[in-house]
């Protein structure tokens, strides 16, 4: 999982604060541990298993209410997206991708069987 450098200060963060608390920004990346091992940004569960993934405390709707409004998830039909997770974990989704392929692509000179000096 990546980290913006930015993330600490970043206005999302301070709005997840406000609206959740501190522990928001915990459950948060928790959630994004989640996408991680599913290898995907969205999560098919109810707002309550979110919370329960989350490792969550509070009301499960105040979790999901703080994530939505900080602009880090939205709804979309059943599933909690992770707003942007995929797209800012492109370089690990490319090494799961090129590893069911067998590796990283050879570079040109490997290929052409010369060296690269």
């Amino acid at each position: 999982m990546i980290l913006s450098p930015d993330f600490c200060d970043h206005y999302k963060t301070r709005i997840l604060i406000r609206l959740g608390g501190k522990e928001a920004i915990f459950s948060l990346l928790k959630l994004w541990a989640q996408c991680q091992f599913r290898r995907c940004e969205r999560i098919d569960k109810p707002p309550a298993i979110i919370a329960a993934i989350a490792d969550w405390d509070g009301e499960p709707d105040k979790l999901e209410e703080a994530l939505t409004e900080s602009g880090f998830a939205h709804r979309d039909g059943g599933a909690l997206v992770m707003h942007q997770w995929e797209e800012h974990n492109a370089k690990l989704s490319a090494a799961w991708s090129n590893g069911k392929k067998g590796g990283r692509p050879a570079s040109q000179e490997k290929k052409r069987g010369g060296m690269k000096l």
